[in-house]
């Protein structure tokens, strides 16, 4: 229980200590995980894991489009937006219609998009985040 306690401390000092470019690598890699899972188990025929997992996955795009801040991010913001919806529709009909390959295409652009990410965050200067990530 101590261990469990002293783990939550770091994470979250970790995350208070994370400039915003930080914190959406940190979601984008939640996210991988979210839909790597999802797609196992989608191929072990985990119903109720799979439903969990995609809903966490659905919850993390929501929480990126909700952060996107079109007066600053402009035209990249407004990209990312419609690739967001992209992703939550995505989601929608693979919940309904189980697609292993599908769900496979779409871990993938989000991959790509975690990469993208990665980069832009190591070569900004590190300014601890706000109450909340803007983007």
């Amino acid at each position: 229980m101590r261990n469990a306690t002293g783990i939550a401390a770091y994470r979250q000092t970790s995350v208070l200590g994370s400039s915003r470019e930080q914190l959406v690598v940190l979601m984008y890699e939640h996210l991988l995980a979210s839909l790597r899972r999802a797609g196992q188990q989608i191929r072990d025929g985990d119903i109720e894991g799979r439903v969990t997992s995609m809903a966490r996955a659905s919850d993390i795009i929501t929480e990126l489009l909700a952060t996107l801040d079109f007066d600053r991010g402009g035209d990249i913001a407004s990209r990312l937006s419609a690739l967001y919806a992209y992703f939550l529709n995505e989601i929608s009909q693979i919940s309904r219609r189980p697609d292993a390959e599908r769900l496979e295409r779409m871990t993938a652009l989000v991959a790509s998009l975690h990469e993208s990410w990665v980069a832009a965050a190591s070569a900004t200067e590190p300014q601890p985040a706000e109450s909340g990530v803007v983007i």
